[in-house]
């Protein structure tokens, strides 16, 4: 549980159907999920053989069952992806089987199913690549599952994720990076002061039941396009959308830590699938206060102001890197009005958008801000070797929650009307720490 502020909220705000009903809400970690009285968990089961030009495709990185819920990843072949969050490996003889269990009271569920390798680089040499992508795939719309301990046959036979052999099927977007608003970025990797790293991640959103399959990352070393490959949405379709996350990350060169990061959400659909995208990024608020400052037990924190942002979001964790306190300002400076414990020690970020305004914020859960936050290195071969800030544990294990509950984590929390159009922008400042005296 964590202190919220809302600065410079008027009162009339408090009567707006906006923000009535929410603004005494209390946010509890939940629990696993339970099953109802009288309603036994019920699972079942699709499974089948995946093969390629008739042979059967067996993966050479297998998962465990414990790994059902983790999303794919570049050099990984043989996977089966159910509903956009379920994903398993093929055995050696190309089978595969997903579980889908449902503790309601439901006796079928249905589902998108994405299978194939997404071992595609541009290197040849996963260790080497700068862009990783599908090299076969497939899609199948609705594959539904009954839930009564049975097992719904699906074999999957798999195609190139080429433009060129499979035009039809997928397609090519050129996607540009604009990094003119990043100050203290340096994406130039033949430069001694280079610190910044750009990447366009590309999902495929199958349908509003389902969640997103990743279709490729691109690494933007010395370059401000790419050419990225995505699944051909069929013209005319609204109800599928090919999304796009951008980030620009600015590293710490002698510990290799991310301080700060930018990213720019943007999407397309079967009406604008042929036009290229610009991501323009969000500069990151730069903190005013020195990292490890001794302050008082009601420390006032400032930072620099960002050109494009609307509200600022600025939170203090304690040393474990639990959210204690959020406060939501337009200004660039804050007081926490809770006092902090003498002697302990706190970080603190802040982070910021140029979409959601302040009555967008009252009433949401503050842990799905700090779910979207976690960077997960692992997931990016060429960002392993670096560190994550010391509030990443925390986020990580917020969005872990949030994944395993939801399928996904949450998306922007502007309105969700106006994304599709304009696109979104946040930026991250880096994580300082400092000592209550």
């Amino acid at each position: 549980m964590a202190a919220l502020t809302y600065e410079a909220v008027p009162l009339a705000a408090y009567k707006s159907p906006y923000g009535a009903a929410s603004e005494m809400n209390l946010y509890l970690p939940a629990p696993a999920s339970r099953t109802l009285p009288g309603y036994p968990t019920r699972t079942g089961y699709v499974a089948g053989t995946v093969t390629l030009n008739g042979n059967p495709v067996a993966s050479t990185t297998p998962r465990n069952a414990s790994q059902l819920f983790l999303p794919p990843a570049p050099c990984e072949d043989g996977l089966v992806v159910f509903g956009g969050f379920r994903t398993v490996t093929t055995n050696a003889g190309g089978q595969y089987q997903i579980p889908v269990a449902s503790t309601n009271n439901l006796y079928a569920a249905s589902g998108s199913l994405w299978a194939g390798n997404y071992t595609g680089t541009d290197t040849g040499d996963c260790n080497t690549a700068t862009e990783y992508y599908w090299s076969e795939f497939q899609y199948i719309p609705e594959v539904r599952v009954y839930l009564n301990g049975s097992t719904t046959p699906q074999d999957v036979a798999l195609e190139a994720f080429d433009p060129g052999a499979n035009p039809s099927r997928v397609a090519t977007l050129q996607v540009a990076h604009d990094y003119s608003g990043l100050s203290g970025f340096n994406f130039n990797p033949n430069d001694p002061n280079w610190n910044a790293y750009g990447v366009s991640v590309p999902s495929f959103v199958h349908a509003i039941h389902s969640g997103e399959v990743e279709l490729g990352q691109y690494y933007y070393l010395g370059q401000t396009t790419k050419a990225v490959r995505v699944y051909k949405i069929p013209s005319g379709t609204t109800a599928q959308q090919i999304s796009f996350l951008h980030m620009a990350l600015r590293l710490d060169p002698d510990t290799f830590e991310v301080k700060d990061f930018s990213r720019v959400y943007q999407w397309r659909d079967g009406t604008n699938l042929g036009q290229g995208l610009t991501a323009t990024f969000l500069d990151t608020p730069k903190l005013q206060v020195n990292d490890g400052a001794s302050l008082g037990a009601n420390p006032t924190l400032s930072w620099s102001p960002v050109n494009g942002a609307k509200i600022y979001v600025v939170s203090v964790y304690d040393a474990q890197g639990a959210l204690v306190w959020a406060g939501f300002t337009p200004n660039t400076s804050i007081t926490v009005p809770v006092a902090l414990q003498s002697g302990a020690t706190y970080f603190w970020d802040v982070y910021t958008d140029d979409q959601t305004e302040m009555l967008e914020y009252i009433g949401m859960d503050p842990a799905a801000l700090q779910a979207r936050l976690y960077l997960d290195l692992e997931r990016y071969p060429r960002l392993r070797h670096f560190r994550a800030a010391p509030v990443s544990r925390y986020r990580g294990e917020l969005a872990q929650a949030f994944r395993e509950s939801l399928g996904h984590l949450p998306g922007p929390q502007a309105a969700y009307q106006n994304l599709l159009q304009n696109g979104y922008r946040e930026s991250v400042s880096e994580t300082r720490s400092f000592t209550v005296q």
